[in-house]
């Protein structure tokens, strides 16, 4: 069974940094959703979903991130993912996400890149 996600936000300078630990499923939306929410109500254009080494994301949770980023195309912010498993940065080549989203070894690297 998969663990449960939390998923918060914090500011680091101009970036929203969403952290996720557990597993994204396709019952993260609604807690995903708030999460850009209140990144965008705080006038943030750089959004970093940062991941928990140990997170698993499903294919609904993938699928979310598909939705992610075509929000942050549509309202003009720039989207990045960072610190995810070997196995999840893998599933992010086999199934192309990474030509549309930039995925980072490490939260500082992303940072650095914005």
């Amino acid at each position: 069974m998969w663990s449960k996600t939390h998923i918060s936000v914090r500011k680091v300078g101009d970036v929203a940094i969403v952290d996720v630990t557990g597993s994204l499923t396709e019952g993260s939306e609604k807690e995903m959703d708030t999460a850009y929410q209140q990144a965008q109500n705080e006038g943030l254009t750089k959004i970093l979903i940062n991941f928990d080494r140990q997170s698993f994301i499903t294919s609904a949770g993938f699928g979310l991130i598909v939705k992610l980023i075509w929000q942050a195309r549509n309202s003009g912010h720039v989207l990045r993912v960072a610190h995810t498993s070997d196995q999840t940065r893998e599933l992010f080549d086999v199934i192309g996400l990474t030509q549309s989203i930039d995925v980072f070894d490490s939260e500082e690297t992303a940072l650095a890149e914005f």
